[in-house]
């Protein structure tokens, strides 16, 4: 499980660059499909990176994937793997199958993965997740709303983050079966999909995004790449997306606990904003998962999120559950 939380950091670090572009197709999207065969001549290529992420969850269970890719793919140098969970009041139940010698395949045309005979695909407007482990097994269906959204930044020298966000958010429903169990869960659904070029730095970052009763969300995300602080705060609705910059909003950490390895603020104040949008909200601690060794692993949080928000001069009160990440220089 030390794999896990480096794949975490990478997620959150390629998600927080700001708004370069923005292209919507009818039904499939290339910005969701894979990228590699794009850049397989490039140098470096023991330092790509492509994955897809999702989640679902509700104020008491929740599900987390992604379907990662890392290295040269044309060669046994590089990493190719599944981490997923099912996150409930009581414990967490992980899966995790990652070596180069895992059979893979990627479609350039629409989001299309397919690992070990596991899969994350898009059809007909909806995301499935399918995935059938040793002790864990698990199906998921994602109906995506929101205006879709993404960006391409460079960070430093030949490094570079591609963020798409195909599912600010939506409704979903799992089914899953552990230790002779069975569950169906339903709740609020997010999808992004990040690749690039990158080494590990040392990076500081928040991330969390808020699904506000299927009619719009609010998502953040600020990273600190060698003290440079980029990103910031994203309003979208099926119609629109709005976007604060870092440097137009302020983040006060107001209370800390440990939880698991690490102290994690537990609420965050975030205002700020400029004549297209302004907020002023609060996230605090809702629930802490923790992943991979118990009591002392890795902080998954769940946060509640709630205060006002002004879109082009339109005040609005918002409150919604969703999950938060936080951390230091690492």
């Amino acid at each position: 499980m030390k794999f896990f939380p480096f794949l975490l950091i990478f997620v959150i670090v390629a998600s927080s660059i700001s708004l370069e572009r923005n292209e919507i197709v009818t039904l499939y999207d290339k910005n969701d499909a894979a990228h590699f065969k794009y850049y397989e001549n490039e140098s470096h290529l023991i330092n790509w990176y492509e994955w897809w992420y999702a989640n679902l969850k509700n104020s008491e269970e929740g599900v987390i994937a992604f379907f990662f890719t890392f290295g040269n793919l044309n060669t046994f140098s590089r990493l190719v793997g599944i981490f997923i969970s099912y996150l409930n009041e009581s414990e967490c139940i992980e899966a995790i199958i990652c070596h180069p010698f895992l059979p893979f395949h990627l479609d350039y045309e629409k989001c299309n993965v397919s690992i070990a005979g596991n899969r994350f695909y898009e059809e007909n407007g909806k995301f499935f997740i399918e995935f059938s482990g040793r002790n864990l097994k698990i199906q998921m269906e994602m109906e995506a709303y929101g205006k879709r959204y993404g960006s391409e930044a460079k960070i430093k020298d030949w490094q570079w983050a591609g963020w798409y966000v195909a599912a600010p958010y939506g409704v979903g429903k799992a089914w899953i079966e552990y230790k002779g169990r069975r569950k169906y869960i339903e709740g609020d659904t997010y999808h992004d999909h990040n690749w690039g070029f990158s080494k590990m730095h040392r990076f500081s970052w928040d991330w969390g995004e808020f699904n506000v009763a299927n009619r719009y969300a609010v998502i953040y995300g600020i990273a600190g790449i060698d003290d440079e602080m980029r990103g910031g705060v994203h309003f979208v609705n099926n119609s629109s997306h709005v976007f604060i910059p870092y440097d137009e909003i302020n983040v006060e950490y107001l209370e800390w606990r440990k939880i698991g390895w690490a102290e994690k603020p537990v609420k965050i104040h975030l205002y700020g904003g400029n004549k297209s949008l302004g907020i002023d909200f609060y996230v605090e601690l809702h629930r802490a998962y923790i992943l991979g060794f118990k009591n002392e692993g890795k902080p998954y949080l769940l946060g509640k999120a709630s205060g006002k928000i002004w879109v082009n001069g339109k005040e609005m009160d918002f409150e919604s559950i969703g999950f938060y990440e936080h951390h230091g220089f690492i």
